[in-house]
């Protein structure tokens, strides 16, 4: 279930002189935009979360928007499509994508959701309504422009990693079920857990030996920095007692010359660094270092005397974990020289069609400019009779009253699986 901490973002909002004010609140429970009003200057988008938290699971999928007193109670709802701020995002055609040797691709429609682990991420299982041999995976996907390119890289890096023993496997591209266009992927589901989700099982020593093979691996074999080592993207594969790094969404080339917002290697971001500090953070339960910004995040600032917490578990002494650190970045000290032997590479994310939007000159003059459409509203596409691809689906809340026939698929439709053809 996602957290309520996070299960509200606002990326845009219109602020008037004098009011009022209006955020554009995404809901990633239900994956719907809500537009949120109220009087005056409302310069921070909380106040109007926090009133919407109280609301968002009770209003009808027809409700745009709200108009919020200053005490947070529902003056009006918008239903008019006019107020509609949901976009469509450009996707890829499957064919339009190189896929590896061996990657598979799956219908949205195909999945059925058991969890919502947190914005754009579901886990799932498939064939839906299955009681043998269905497959547990987590599902990634986006439905906001804003994170295409991010999306992209992701997907893209992790299909083309080699099998290994500590990484999370790619599972499959998913597409949508009316055209085929791809809007995400699955990795296969790890039940054992994060580091961070069960702090009470035992650290081992292999684990570290094993989280430093597999950042050796992915930087000097494979030109890839994953830039987000932390104890919540290490899972515990308990069948193989080994742990398994996921989640590239930071990751990036680190000799990749063209790198843009979605792809930027960044030195104080090196997994060496990451890689240590997990360490320390595990151990000794401080994560205070970790809350500064990367830039001023320093290795010279931990504690000279790491001190085990009374509650963390190790099957060695703390001075073998820092012996196999120590002389780990001074292996490493070196860098990376010469020729990558497995560089990881992959193409550029397919353009979204152009549209050219006519304009004024500063002197009046008739002018137009073309640009790239990487979305497009769903009112606008609904009146040139284009085909909407809907996200919405039911809150969680409503999920939990469902009976045991009953399931919810990624398309976020209601299905009963009694009534549904065997698989």
């Amino acid at each position: 279930m996602i957290d309520n901490e996070s299960k509200y973002f606002s990326l845009s909002g219109d602020i008037p002189v004098g009011g009022p004010s209006t955020w554009h609140v995404t809901d990633w429970d239900q994956r719907r935009m809500i537009s949120v009003t109220m009087d005056g200057e409302q310069d921070d988008e909380s106040i109007a979360i926090e009133h919407l938290s109280r609301y968002s699971s009770k209003l009808p999928p027809e409700v745009y928007g709200i108009y919020l007193s200053q005490s947070g109670e529902i003056i009006s709802t918008y239903t008019d499509a006019k107020n509609d701020q949901t976009q469509c995002v450009h996707y890829p055609f499957l064919h339009e994508i190189v896929l590896p040797e061996g990657v598979q691709a799956i219908q949205r429609d195909e999945l059925e959701e058991l969890d919502r682990l947190g914005p754009d991420a579901d886990l799932v299982v498939y064939p839906a309504c299955s009681k043998e041999s269905a497959k547990k995976a987590v599902f990634k996907y986006y439905f906001l422009w804003q994170y295409a390119k991010m999306s992209w890289k992701e997907m893209n890096l992790w299909m083309r990693l080699p099998r290994h023993p500590n990484i999370v496997p790619f599972d499959r591209v998913v597409v949508d079920e009316l055209e085929g266009r791809v809007i995400g992927f699955t990795n296969d589901y790890v039940s054992g857990g994060s580091l961070e989700e069960n702090k009470l099982r035992v650290f081992k020593l292999k684990w570290l030996r094993q989280l430093i093979q597999v950042v050796d691996d992915l930087n000097l074999r494979h030109g890839i920095a994953h830039q987000d080592i932390a104890p919540r993207n290490l899972l515990v594969d308990d069948s193989a007692d080994s742990i398994m790094l996921f989640d590239f969404n930071f990751a990036a080339r680190i000799r990749n010359a063209a790198q843009d917002e979605s792809e930027s290697y960044c030195e104080d971001r090196n997994d060496i660094k990451g890689v240590i500090f997990t360490t320390y953070e595990i151990i000794t339960r401080d994560d205070s270092l970790r809350r500064k910004p990367h830039e001023e995040q320093s290795l010279n600032d931990l504690q000279l005397k790491w001190a085990k917490h009374l509650e963390v578990e190790l099957d060695h002494p703390v001075e073998a974990y820092r012996q196999i650190l120590q002389e780990w970045q001074e292996r490493r000290a070196v860098g990376l020289i010469g020729d990558i032997p497995e560089a990881i590479n992959w193409p550029p994310r397919p353009k979204p069609p152009q549209k050219t939007v006519s304009l004024m000159t500063i002197d009046g003059q008739p002018s137009s400019v073309t640009t790239e459409e990487w979305y497009e509203m769903r009112q606008a596409v609904l009146a040139r009779g284009g085909k909407v691809l809907n996200w919405e689906r039911p809150p969680q809340s409503l999920l939990n009253l469902l009976n045991d026939s009953t399931r919810v698929l990624s398309t976020g439709e209601i299905i009963d699986c009694e009534t549904q053809p065997k698989r």
